[in-house]
């Protein structure tokens, strides 16, 4: 962790870092929500931010663009849902999963 500007702190981690605290916010929300907004919202800064960072192709490719020309989370959750809130919801569907 490093300093930035005065009021900015700066926390530089690996893809692997991220995705590993990323994968245990997530298991935390899973197994023990005690304190459910405070872990989602950290959950999704996370995302948001390892999206910006990672890339990728297709559907990665395009949350990825996203992600980096969003100033925030609300900003980034808003174009996601409006660019690809259906291709999305269309994979969350349970019937669309494989068994």
């Amino acid at each position: 962790m490093s300093s930035g500007t005065p009021g900015q702190v700066v926390l530089e981690l690996s893809a692997a870092e991220a995705r590993a605290l990323h994968a245990a916010l997530e298991e935390a929300l899973e197994k023990n929500p005690e304190h459910p907004a405070l872990l989602g919202r950290i959950h999704r800064l996370l995302t948001w931010r390892l999206s910006a960072a990672t890339g990728g192709s297709g559907l990665s490719g395009r949350l990825a663009e996203i992600a980096r020309r969003s100033g925030s989370l609300e900003e980034f959750e808003a174009a996601r849902d409006r660019e690809l809130g259906p291709i999305l919801k269309g994979l969350e569907n349970p019937e669309n999963r494989d068994p």
